[in-house]
């Protein structure tokens, strides 16, 4: 089952998993109708979702606010949610700048058993967790 919106929102569902895939652009222009969508998926019942942004090159601050949002109301409705970015470029910076892999499950690629061939954990802790020492 695929469908798209006015923002080219696609949602598939895999493996009882509801896997919705950003448009290559998240900004303020399109960021309110994504937000609004995402949210009514998960009121809708999903008993899983998997926000997809292995396709997406821009994400800003609204972009994060979504994201944010979506954990938000996942974690009231105890619905599990996990995010999945490219390796590399401005999405993994905004990423890894913003900490979201401790806010959200983050994998590098679409996790196995939703159909990415490659897949890892996501987190920011090893690179902010660590006291750095003084130069000297």
């Amino acid at each position: 089952m695929r469908h798209l919106s006015a923002v080219d929102l696609e949602v598939e569902q895999v493996s009882g998993v509801t896997v919705v895939r950003f448009p290559h652009e998240v900004d303020v222009v399109n960021a309110a109708a994504i937000r609004e969508r995402v949210l009514r998926l998960l009121n809708s019942g999903v008993t899983e979702m998997l926000l997809d942004l292995t396709g997406t090159r821009v994400l800003d601050s609204a972009g994060i606010h979504i994201i944010v949002r979506a954990h938000g109301r996942s974690t009231a409705l105890r619905v599990p949610l996990s995010v999945a970015i490219p390796e590399q470029g401005n999405v993994r910076r905004v990423f890894d700048l913003a900490a979201l892999s401790r806010l959200v499950p983050t994998t590098i690629g679409l996790p196995r058993r939703l159909g990415g061939v490659v897949s890892r954990p996501c987190s920011t802790a090893g690179a902010r967790g660590r006291a750095r020492k003084p130069r000297g």
